[in-house]
């Protein structure tokens, strides 16, 4: 199994000027290979960055001789990322998507960033050891045991973080938020309730970028104003990255607590297959993205995979709101407008959203009586448990 983790990293004055430097050469280096893969293509050749890399590695010593003073290992890997951004834009191009022809790096119009071989870093609890530079101190530990397969360092709103991928061996490591029970819970989400859970509970929308948005603004109209190339001008940029960087992080916190909680809770979670990227073309567009719905729903698709439980997705066009939980008529009339509804054969009242999880977790225990049946006949023993009223195990279920 392979999983990343991403670290900030608490540098002083003396090694922050060497990541730059090491970005700066790894931009370098690419600009450089890409001017020589458009002249090896120009004049009939088929180029390579190994090809490239080898050029280059027989003139680094004699024409870059500053190169010496970093990790070798940075202008290999940033020719590494142009043949992958190469390899990308022809895999596109056969698809008929929008090719994307890799271009070159700018200072301060490109993300600073480079890579360096995993193999030569050193972990030790907050702390790390980079060639070239020593030990530097990162704000947390390394979580997972095991071989580390790269190491990419990434400057992002004035912060440095290493990012970090790890095969780890199953035996040797659990997850920490696995589940210990067969429960099942059906999940709706939204844009008011990022979360409701069909026993009732309600998490709220953040809408952090709602609630800074105003702040966004005069931002913004700050950066309007400054004069291009000038020193007000890069100060106002950082000043709004650092603020996107807060919204995201506030987010990023919020649907991690959430999911977390959620696969350490429940076995079998019934969600919807929604279309995000379609809602995002209403004039909801900007409340659709801030509620993050779709990330929820990826994080718990791989966490729940990690905790030993199971995600149950409904098709997008199952009436999970429709459909009365307690009799299992389809109210067809039901607008987008109405928050609750009266079953006209049940004389039930529903909650829209509560009514939606509630059969969406009629979806999800289904699918895990159909599990536990077939593992009961596999082993010969037999069980008494029913199905749910009105539900056919796999009727408008994908499972993931």
């Amino acid at each position: 199994m392979i999983l990343g983790q991403r670290i900030r990293i608490d540098p002083n004055n003396v090694q922050a000027s060497f990541f730059e430097r090491c970005a700066g050469t790894a931009r370098f280096t690419f600009n450089m290979g890409l001017a020589r893969w458009k002249e090896m293509y120009e004049a009939g050749e088929k180029p390579r960055w190994q090809g490239i890399n080898a050029e280059f590695n027989a003139r680094k010593a004699d024409e870059f001789p500053w190169m010496k003073e970093l990790p070798w290992a940075i202008p290999n890997n940033a020719l590494q990322s142009l043949g992958n951004a190469f390899s990308h834009f022809f895999r596109r191009v056969k698809a008929g998507e929008k090719p994307g022809y890799p271009k070159f790096k700018k200072k301060g119009r490109c993300q600073e960033s480079f890579a360096i071989e995993a193999r030569a870093l050193t972990f030790d609890k907050r702390r790390v050891r980079i060639p070239k530079l020593g030990w530097i101190r990162i704000c947390q530990e390394l979580r997972f045991p095991g071989k580390i397969l790269s190491a990419r360092f990434t400057k992002r709103a004035g912060h440095w973080y290493v990012s970090i991928q790890v095969e780890i061996d199953e035996n040797q490591w659990s997850y920490p938020h696995r589940c210990k029970t067969q429960a099942a819970v059906g999940v709706d989400r939204g844009l008011v309730d990022l979360a409701v859970l069909s026993d009732g509970t309600k998490v709220r929308t953040p809408r952090v970028l709602r609630g800074y948005e105003a702040r966004l603004r005069m931002l913004n109209k700050e950066l309007a104003r400054r004069r291009e190339g000038g020193k007000n001008r890069r100060k106002t940029k950082a000043k709004l990255a650092r603020l996107h960087e807060r919204i995201a992080n506030i987010r990023r916190d919020v649907t991690h607590n959430l999911t977390a909680d959620m696969v350490e809770k429940y076995r079998w979670i019934g969600i919807e297959d929604l279309a995000v990227k379609g809602m995002a073309r209403t004039c909801l567009a900007k409340s659709v993205m801030d509620a993050a719905m779709a990330e929820v729903g990826r994080q718990l698709a791989y966490k729940a995979e990690l905790a030993g439980g199971t995600i149950v997705v409904a098709n997008r066009w199952y009436p999970s709101s429709k459909l009365c939980s307690s009799c299992g008529v389809i109210y067809a009339d039901l607008r987008l407008g109405e928050r609750c509804w009266t079953c006209d054969a049940c004389s039930t009242e529903h909650g829209r959203d509560v009514n939606a999880a509630k059969n969406l977790e009629k979806l999800a225990a289904a699918q895990a009586v159909t599990a536990c049946r077939q593992e009961s006949a596999g082993s010969g023993s037999t069980t008494g448990v029913k199905l749910p009223l009105g539900q056919e195990p796999g009727s408008y279920v994908n499972q993931n």
